[in-house]
This record gives C-alpha cells, sequence and structure tokens, in this order.
C-alpha cells in the first residue's frame, strides 16, 4: 500500500467514526460519557477524545459542565431541522408507495400537513378494474378524514381543541359532527397509531391512513390506501392495517425519525 493510499484509508476511517459518534450520541437516552462513547463503538477512549475535542471545535456536540458528559451541539440540531425542511417527501415516499399500492392492490395517497388540512401531495394508482382515489392538490378536512385523523392524534389537546372549529361541518351524514364523540375518536386513533373515514368525506369511500415523522418526531405528512368501503371496510382487515403501518415507519425511519 502507497503512503497515499494510506492516507486516504486514515481518513476515510476517521470520517466514519466521526458520524458514528455523532450518531451514538443523537441515539442515546441522555449524555454519555468518553467511556461509555469508547464501549459502544468497541474502540479507545484515546481516539474518542479526539474525535470529541474536534467536533466540539465545530459545534456538532457539546459537553456538561457539571457532568463533563457529551451531547448533541447546536449546529447539528440545526443541521437535521434543516435537512428534515428541504426534504422532498414524494421522492423518498414513492418506493414505499409502490410497494404498498403492490401489496394491497389499492390506490395510494400522500398528504402533507397544512395549517388547514392535509394536502394531498400525490396519489398513485391501485391495481384494481374500478378507479378510486384522491386527486394531487385536494385538501382534507382534519376532522373528517382518515389522513386528518392520524394528525390530530398527534397532537397535545390544546393544539387539537384549536383546529377543530365549534360547530364542526358536516360532509356527510356519517360525518362526526360533535365535538367530545370527535375527540374520543382520536383519542383512539393515538392508542391504534391509524384511522380510518368511512363515509365521512364522501359516500362510499373510505381511506386508511397512518402518521409520517420527521426527525425531530414531529407528524409532518401521512400516507393512506384509498378505495371503496366495501374494500376498506371498518375495522380495517389486519393485512391493510400492517402493511400501511409498515410504510409509514420506512418513510418514516428514511426522515430520520428514531423510536
Amino acid at each position: 500500500m502507497t503512503a497515499e493510499s494510506s492516507e486516504k484509508t486514515d481518513t476515510i476511517q476517521s470520517v466514519a467514526m466521526a458520524l458514528q459518534v455523532l450518531e451514538t450520541l443523537a441515539n442515546a437516552k441522555g449524555d454519555m460519557g468518553v467511556t461509555a462513547l469508547a464501549s459502544a463503538l468497541d474502540t479507545t477512549k484515546s481516539r474518542i477524545h479526539r474525535h470529541l475535542r474536534t467536533l466540539m471545535s465545530l459545534g456538532y456536540i457539546s459537553q456538561s459542565d457539571q457532568t463533563e458528559r457529551y451531547r448533541i451541539g447546536a449546529r447539528l440540531i440545526a443541521l437535521g431541522r434543516a435537512a428534515s425542511g428541504s426534504a422532498d417527501f414524494t421522492s423518498v415516499a414513492m418506493p414505499h408507495m409502490r410497494t404498498l399500492r403492490d401489496v394491497t392492490g389499492h390506490a395510494v395517497s400522500l398528504g402533507q400537513v397544512e395549517e388547514t388540512g392535509i394536502r394531498i401531495l400525490n396519489t398513485i394508482h391501485g391495481t384494481m378494474q374500478i378507479e378510486v382515489g384522491v386527486r394531487p392538490g385536494s385538501l382534507l378536512g382534519f376532522h373528517n378524514s382518515a389522513q386528518g385523523k392520524v394528525y390530530l392524534a398527534s397532537l397535545p389537546s390544546a393544539q387539537r381543541d384549536a383546529l377543530i372549529p365549534a360547530e364542526i361541518p358536516r360532509a356527510t351524514d356519517f360525518t362526526i359532527t360533535d365535538s367530545a364523540v370527535l375527540n374520543q375518536h382520536i383519542e383512539e386513533v393515538a392508542s391504534q397509531g391509524w384511522a380510518t373515514a368511512p363515509n365521512e368525506t364522501m359516500l362510499g369511500l373510505n381511506a386508511l391512513a397512518c402518521p409520517i415523522r420527521n426527525a425531530e418526531g414531529d407528524v409532518v405528512i401521512t400516507i393512506a390506501i384509498v378505495s371503496l368501503t366495501q374494500y376498506i371496510g371498518t375495522p380495517p382487515d389486519p393485512d391493510q392495517i400492517a402493511a400501511v403501518k409498515e410504510a409509514a415507519a420506512a418513510i418514516s425511519a428514511e426522515l430520520g425519525f428514531a423510536e
């Protein structure tokens, strides 16, 4: 091995170790010391300490004055926010949307959270003979769509209440218009991690939606299968629920969310 190739190898290994340190601190439940980091990464304390000094000087990690343990720093947090905010949701989600469509046979919709509802970013057609879906650009209500319900379920009660009008508009005879009933329903959605809205937006139509979270744990987009009520039942088939949950989890992971 030449001196140049050896230097390149050392540089690559150094970058890899620095990234592993950042990932370990980001996933830690609390601050970590040098010994714990060295043990987690199966390396020496002296090597870890060199990387910690460099990362601290760049602002990617910080050290507690009291415990001398380390945590992620302001610069890394800002970088994560910038990456999350600039994410092309459709590009990230599309492979998982196609897989979900192939598994279930139903149209799949991706929605983005806005101030007044869920805006449909993209829909891919199902494989069934009768085509049912939601047109991209459509704005779905928080209270009467499966996509809106999973977003409401992610919020503290005060924020949730602010998005539910005093007089809930009725889209169909099946729309939940009693705020107490709706809040109880949203609590159930929060517990189970998915939502449906049979006949609530349009008669004969149902959707099964799950939330998608960014690196900070906020629900920023939703994914749903959409079909006739006879194909997405109440409750839905367990295989359908599992498929939508799996797609949502995979997209969340690509956006940096770690449970």
